[in-house]
């Protein structure tokens, strides 16, 4: 199956650990990326000496204002570097694998957030599910920024 490459960054004006706390709760989420409706079936664990956390999620797409379809996607995040990096694997139908880096690298005055993105998806569904990460992942950039920075 091919895989395709995105990547996404944003300057956020706080420190880099505040930020990779807030993204180490998945409930945090909700609110961020635009097309998740809920978190649920969380749970926190160890693997190979680095906190982890799996969980459950669902995306609602929307045509004309209604629901259309909820997706229910399985996520498991592993804490490789605090608060410098973690890596989130998630997977959703039909055989969707998103492989995310999250980087946190400090700037003056706060913290360069870089996420990228290996999705492997099936060739005639790479239109819809590019442009959608597309779309949600610039979106949840731009919410993290306004959620921080309005702490601040």
């Amino acid at each position: 199956m091919p895989v395709y490459n995105l990547e996404f960054q944003t300057q956020v004006n706080v420190s880099p650990q505040v930020v990779y706390e807030h993204l180490s709760d998945p409930h945090h989420f909700v609110g961020l990326q635009p097309l998740l409706t809920h978190v649920d079936a969380v749970q926190f664990g160890e693997n190979n000496g680095n906190r982890t956390v799996s969980y459950e999620t669902v995306e609602a797409f929307r045509g004309l204002g209604i629901i259309l379809y909820r997706n229910r996607i399985r996520v498991q995040t592993v804490f490789t570097d605090p608060p410098r990096q973690f890596d989130t694997v998630v997977h959703s139908f039909p055989n969707i694998t998103l492989n995310v880096k999250y980087t946190f690298t400090p700037q003056e005055g706060g913290v360069l957030i870089k996420e990228s993105m290996q999705i492997q998806v099936h060739a005639w569904l790479k239109g819809f599910v590019l442009s959608e990460a597309q779309k949600a992942q610039t979106t949840v950039l731009e919410n993290l920024k306004k959620r921080m920075e309005s702490r601040i």
